[in-house]
């Protein structure tokens, strides 16, 4: 019964409006501008491409690939000293994966997200040129709307939260980013006790003002 659930949310003609989403989205980046208003380091904006998919026990189908999508969105950071600072970021992005169906046929469903990472960064070689950082935080993210090639997509939880390493590149104002955002809660509601969470590898080039 679980596994025909599952089925029956990425294959049924379904659709969502996303007044929640939109709701979140106001107080989030409401949120944003009274935290922007303190003291900064650097801002900036970023902009690339994520790769993702599906993860959990409970996959759909015949099993999943990594799909494409799209990141950006801008940056604040915080500094403490040369070493060490924290940087917040208001990234609007897509996740998702491609479900192997009947007869090898791959279906695409795609969730664009509001997502709001807070990350703790140690900056090193801090005397040179090139800069290189590591960093880790959490992330909070909003869903806007979920699709696949055919219909809209109900039953996908309204927000999620993930865990977030990575390791960045500074060259003057330009930085590029690779990063993993680990989902942590599964996002499909249509039946109780579902794993599956949403798992994206990112690359970003930034540009800090």
């Amino acid at each position: 019964m679980k596994e025909r659930n599952i089925m029956n949310r990425f294959y049924g003609k379904t659709m969502k409006t996303p007044t929640f989403a939109v709701a979140a989205l106001l107080v989030l980046l409401s949120c944003n501008l009274s935290v922007s208003a303190g003291e900064f380091s650097s801002r900036g904006v970023k902009l690339g491409y994520n790769s993702s998919r599906f993860t959990g026990a409970d996959i759909p189908g015949k099993g999943v690939s990594y799909q494409p999508g799209l990141i950006l969105g801008g940056f604040v950071s915080y500094k403490f000293n040369d070493m060490f600072s924290v940087q917040q970021e208001v990234l609007f992005t897509t996740k998702g994966s491609k479900i192997n169906t009947i007869e090898d046929i791959y279906l695409s469903n795609t969730f664009v997200y509001l997502e709001l990472p807070f990350l703790a960064k140690a900056t090193f070689l801090t005397e040179y040129w090139l800069k290189p950082n590591i960093y880790v935080g959490p992330a909070v993210a909003v869903l806007i709307t979920a699709f696949n090639d055919r219909y809209f997509l109900d039953g996908i939880r309204s927000f999620d939260l993930g865990g977030v390493i990575g390791a960045s590149f500074e060259v003057w104002k330009v930085s590029l980013d690779l990063r993993l955002t680990k989902g942590l809660l599964n996002f499909d509601e249509s039946a109780d006790n579902i794993d599956l969470k949403n798992q994206t590898i990112s690359i970003m080039a930034g540009y800090a003002f």
